[in-house]
């Protein structure tokens, strides 16, 4: 048994962790729970949940690394690559670099060293958490409007000449998102996305993204490893 604390940047990283995450992990004996970074405190030191700065999430993870001393206890991550805090750590050394692969692995990095804890298992997702929706068209389409059906072929098209929903690029207009709001006005990030992915399943999305997967199976084997 392993218990795991996923750390999310929004509600829409909650829903899918709870819903779809956290389920399929018990069956693997890894026990999940989540929380979401705080964007700021006001002066009186209430917290807001969602986006901010990293030194506000770096905050939350060593409070909750600091507060789970154990050996049967792992933290990971589930952050968009596009749109990290402008004081992410090297951010600014690797966020010109083309390749967002070799970029997601060096911040993750980054961000291992900061937190400076062995149990820290650091995700980005490769380029945001729309990513996964577009690995969930199909799932999408049943829940649209049929007028906004059509739409879904151009985003399948866009996803083919990316070569996956992975590789759908960070542009301030083409990230993930931008494109499922500009081909369908009536998607609602909060409601559309995680419905779409809880019906298209986990071994869809994974069979369509590559690094995904690569954390899934990870976080799948952790009750097996040796504390």
């Amino acid at each position: 048994m392993m218990r795991l604390l996923v750390l999310v940047e929004g509600p829409t990283e909650l829903d899918f962790v709870n819903n779809l995450l956290a389920p399929h992990l018990r069956e693997f004996s890894v026990f999940v729970s989540t929380a979401v970074v705080t964007t700021r405190r006001d002066r009186n030191g209430r917290k807001y949940r969602g986006g901010g700065h990293w030194r506000h999430w770096r905050a939350d993870l060593l409070r909750h690394t600091g507060e789970n001393p154990g050996k049967d206890v792992r933290f990971t991550t589930l952050f968009d690559l596009y749109g990290l805090p402008d004081d992410f750590p090297e951010l600014e050394l690797h966020e010109a670099d083309g390749d967002t692969i070799r970029r997601a692995q060096a911040l993750e990095r980054a961000m291992q060293d900061v937190v400076e804890d062995w149990r820290l298992i650091p995700y980005l997702q490769r380029h945001e958490m729309e990513a996964l929706v577009l690995a969930s068209l199909d799932a999408l389409s049943e829940l649209l409007d049929a007028e906004d059906r059509p739409a879904v072929d151009k985003l399948r098209a866009a996803v083919q000449r990316a070569g996956g929903p992975e590789d759908v690029n960070d542009g301030r207009d083409s990230a993930p998102s931008k494109r499922l709001e500009q081909e369908i006005p009536s998607y609602a990030k909060t409601t559309h996305g995680p419905l779409a992915m809880e019906t298209a399943g986990l071994a869809v999305i994974r069979s369509q993204c590559p690094r995904f997967a690569a954390w899934l199976t990870r976080l799948e084997s952790l009750a097996g490893t040796t504390p």
